[in-house]
């Protein structure tokens, strides 16, 4: 790592740093969000050392405080300080307080299950079908399902090993309607050598989703998580409890479940409603 105050940020000190990132088991994702969000900072900050990194930061995230959301100047932040202690400025952007991200508000499909299932009907092939299930049937993020492999699927007690947010690993029950729906991209893929099961790119992905919701007629259109939110829902509806919705979605804490099923939001009407 740098020890001269005065290093000029190059674009291979921040590839030295996301090797560095990469070596100490950062997941890919955070590496390539860090990587990211370094090269803009050193695009609108040219010239920029270690010595002037701090305050070039500070009137970088000033710039854009309004216009990016709350949560992308968390995350631009966190790169940046991350960045900053790896060149030895351990308290760089230490008092920098970044705007808190408003509450979510859960999105699934107005039709349910239901919805997941028109839009399996909709699909084109089995990996579009495949895809609809892991998201809609198994409660998987996008870059989850498609990270899932033939290998992942444990054929005898039906359960699926995922690799999720900061390389978490959890296993998850695959209902018989969810392999109904996954079985022939599974066999596809086993047969074609293919390494997983959907085979697409995550941009290519969310387009197929939003696309095939508009096929099946949905009520509105449907964005990626609104998938896994509609899983949670009717998780929830089933048992109950918020801890097992949690450990199936794979959420580090039930707070965040609770936005995913729509507990907080329920919770807030009732006492808006009792005011009223």
């Amino acid at each position: 790592m740098p020890s001269n105050l005065e290093t000029t940020l190059t674009l291979d000190l921040i590839e030295q740093h996301l090797s560095w990132l990469t070596a100490r088991g950062r997941s890919e994702n955070t590496v390539r969000a860090y990587g990211s969000d370094l090269r803009l900072f050193l695009t609108a900050q040219p010239g920029t050392t270690v010595g002037t990194m701090e305050a070039n930061a500070q009137t970088w995230l000033n710039q854009h405080r309004r216009t990016w959301g709350p949560k992308t100047t968390g995350r631009r932040l966190t790169s940046l300080r991350t960045f900053a202690r790896w060149t030895g400025l351990s308290d760089a952007l230490a008092d920098y307080t970044a705007p808190t991200p408003a509450r979510s508000v859960p999105h699934p499909l107005p039709e349910g299950i239901d919805g997941v299932l028109r839009m399996i009907g909709a699909a084109k092939n089995p990996q579009q079908v495949a895809l609809v299930a892991l998201c809609g049937l198994v409660g998987l993020r996008v870059a989850e399902a498609l990270s899932v492999q033939p290998r992942d699927i444990d054929y005898h007690e039906m359960t699926l090993s995922v690799r999720g947010k900061g390389d978490k690993t959890r296993i998850v029950p695959v209902s018989d309607k969810a392999w109904l729906h996954l079985a022939t991209a599974v066999g596809a893929a086993v047969m074609n050598g293919h390494p997983t099961v959907v085979g697409y790119q995550d941009r290519f992905a969310r387009e197929c989703l939003t696309n095939m919701a508009a096929r099946a007629g949905l009520k509105r259109a449907v964005s990626s998580h609104d998938l896994r939110a509609t899983f949670a829902t009717a998780a929830y509806n089933a048992c109950s409890d918020p801890l097992v919705v949690r450990d199936l979605l794979g959420h580090s804490s039930v707070e965040t479940t609770q936005v995913y099923i729509g507990v907080g939001m329920a919770s807030m009407r009732a006492a808006a409603g009792g005011v009223a």
